[in-house]
C-alpha cells in the first residue's frame, strides 16, 4: 500500500498498522455481538440499559457498510437474497441486523467458499424467507 501511495503523505504506518490489528482483534461473543447488533437495529439504543451508544449517523453509517460489504465477496448475492444488513467474520460468526426489528449473532465455524459460516448464511437464508425480512419484502 506504501508503494502506491494510498496513505496520505506524513502517515505513521506504525500507527495506522496498529490500529488495523487492534481493529481486527476484538474478542466478541454470541451473547455480546448479538448486543451490538440489537443495538444497530435499535437506532443506536441497548434493548437492555436503554443507553443510547451509538449516534443516528454511526448507526446509518454501520448499516450502510454492511449492506455493502459485510459479507465479503458474497455481499451483492446476501444483499439480493436476504436483503438486511450482516457482518461475517472468519472466526464463523456472523452479526445480522433487522432495522427496528431485532439483531441476532450466529457461529459456526464451517467456513464456505466466500469465507463466511456456511450454516450462518443457510440459516438467515431461511429465515429471511419464512418471515418476510428483506427490506424489499413489505415494499412490493
Amino acid at each position: 500500500l506504501k508503494e502506491h501511495e494510498v496513505f496520505p503523505k506524513g502517515s505513521n504506518l506504525k500507527n495506522i498498522i496498529d490500529l488495523y490489528f487492534q481493529l481486527n482483534s476484538v474478542e466478541v461473543t454470541c451473547e455480546s455481538g448479538a448486543m451490538i447488533a440489537a443495538s444497530l437495529a435499535n437506532g443506536g439504543t441497548c434493548p437492555t440499559t436503554g443507553e443510547k451508544v451509538l449516534t443516528e449517523t454511526a448507526v446509518q453509517n454501520t448499516l450502510s457498510i454492511m449492506q455493502l460489504n459485510g459479507m465479503y465477496g458474497y455481499s451483492g448475492e446476501w444483499m439480493f437474497e436476504m436483503g438486511i444488513p450482516a457482518k461475517s467474520c472468519k472466526s464463523g460468526a456472523i452479526l445480522v441486523v433487522v432495522p427496528g426489528v431485532m439483531g441476532i449473532c450466529l457461529y459456526s465455524p464451517h467456513l464456505d467458499e466466500h469465507g463466511n459460516s456456511a450454516r450462518g448464511v443457510e440459516f438467515v437464508k431461511r429465515m429471511t424467507r419464512r418471515y418476510a425480512l428483506h427490506f424489499l419484502d413489505n415494499h412490493i
